[in-house]
């Protein structure tokens, strides 16, 4: 009898910890076992400020997908987020000796092209495979066997502040959990939601987190550009909690149910004062106004990342939008407007299992690290430098 692929993937996010176990099945379909999310404290744009409250929030969340799953898994593929991570680019061409390419050529070629140059304050987190060129030919898909006189290999190298990783990885251990693989949390929403047919025709992937807006594009079924704005939901709540004069649970439940943008309305509502003696009237125009400010900020940021692509016509494949704060009444038709492509609210898919339970485009990031750790294996993760540089090839055919 084969053994069960199980596996337990991680996004400390800044508002939920989510976690999932997963099960990789014959037909290259993750079913879900286990999912769970639990309101987090001490995260602050995808950085970890209260070790112990992060970590018991990482307990619980991963307990309560173990016991939903019938398993007590303990190694984990683990989102990391954060404006703290870059991506380099990384290109190397080899002479094939032989005259015949080898595999062992491609792995040569894979990790000379990974072998970038970081700065001592930045770690590799993970190498994207972009595409491979035989004799200057691109688009090889598999070049093992083919007759060449050169092999030429080109990467993505994502790269994050090591103290960060530390702080995560410090957090895993105090919850009990083993951080044997650590994913690109906006490459992860993408694999999440994106279909292979929309990589290709290129797509623009925008993840609202609460705390960070993960920004993905993807050309000719390749990654093209991976960034990340530092303002995502939260940001929202906050401002109408300070400019409404309501606690935050409050702001979090106006901002659900009774904002929107682009939408002109009249009248009041009642909500608790402070005190929560007495009820105080907001106007809807200020509530409006508030959130209007926000999202055009928000907005101007996510511009400045797309502005760095040259555009032809546009993403073929259009706008596709994850995360709680993608949620947001109007803001998909407000993008449209604004940038004259198609948006659509994104989700999980490609799921069997409880799939039912993990469709919510707040989860897009915990399936996309599933999907990543079923695809690449779950492994212990080196505890030196060379080690990883070592191993690299294992995960680079992604």
């Amino acid at each position: 009898m084969a053994k069960r692929q199980l596996v337990l993937a991680v996004d400390v996010g800044t508002t939920k910890v989510s976690a999932l176990v997963g099960e990789a099945r014959t037909d290259g379909e993750l079913a879900v076992l286990g999912i769970a999310a639990t309101p987090v404290a001490g995260m602050r744009r995808g950085l970890v400020f209260d070790l112990e409250r992060v970590a018991m929030a990482v307990r619980d969340a991963v307990n309560r997908a173990n016991s939903m799953a019938g398993t007590d898994l303990t190694q984990a593929a683990v989102a990391v987020n954060g404006e703290h991570l870059s991506i380099v680019p990384g290109q190397a061409r080899i002479s094939i000796k032989t005259g015949t390419i080898r595999e062992d050529d491609v792995r040569l070629a894979m990790l000379k092209a990974s072998s970038v140059s970081l700065d001592g304050d930045h770690e590799m987190v993970q190498v994207i495979h972009r595409g491979m060129s035989v004799d200057g030919f691109r688009g090889v898909v598999d070049p093992v066997g083919m007759v060449a006189k050169t092999l030429e290999s080109e990467v993505y190298v994502v790269s994050g502040l090591t103290s960060v990783l530390r702080n995560l990885r410090r957090v895993m251990s105090m919850a009990g959990i083993n951080p044997v693989q650590v994913v690109a949390a906006p490459r992860a929403s993408a694999d999440g939601v994106l279909a292979d047919d929309e990589k290709q025709l290129g797509v623009v992937h925008i993840d609202v987190g609460g705390g960070t807006t993960g920004v993905t594009v993807y050309r000719g079924g390749h990654l093209q550009y991976l960034g990340v704005v530092p303002l995502g939901g939260e940001s929202v709540t906050s401002d109408l909690s300070l400019g409404l004069g309501v606690v935050a649970t409050q702001a979090e439940r106006l901002k659900l149910e009774y904002a929107a943008v682009g939408v002109a309305r009249d009248g009041t509502l009642e909500v608790r004062a402070v005190s929560g003696q007495s009820v105080k009237l907001i106007a809807v125009k200020d509530l409006e106004d508030i959130v209007t400010a926000r999202i055009d900020e928000w907005t101007h940021l996510v511009e400045q990342h797309l502005a760095r692509l040259e555009w032809a016509k546009g993403p073929a494949g259009g706008v596709v939008m994850t995360g709680g704060g993608a949620l947001l009444k109007g803001l998909g038709s407000h993008l449209e407007n604004r940038w004259g492509w198609p948006v659509r609210l994104g989700a999980p898919y490609g799921l069997g299992g409880l799939s039912d339970l993990s469709k919510s485009p707040g989860y897009s990031v915990v399936v996309g690290v599933a999907k990543t750790a079923m695809r690449e294996g779950v492994k212990r993760e080196p505890d030196t430098l060379w080690q990883r540089v070592v191993q690299l090839w294992v995960s680079l055919w992604n």
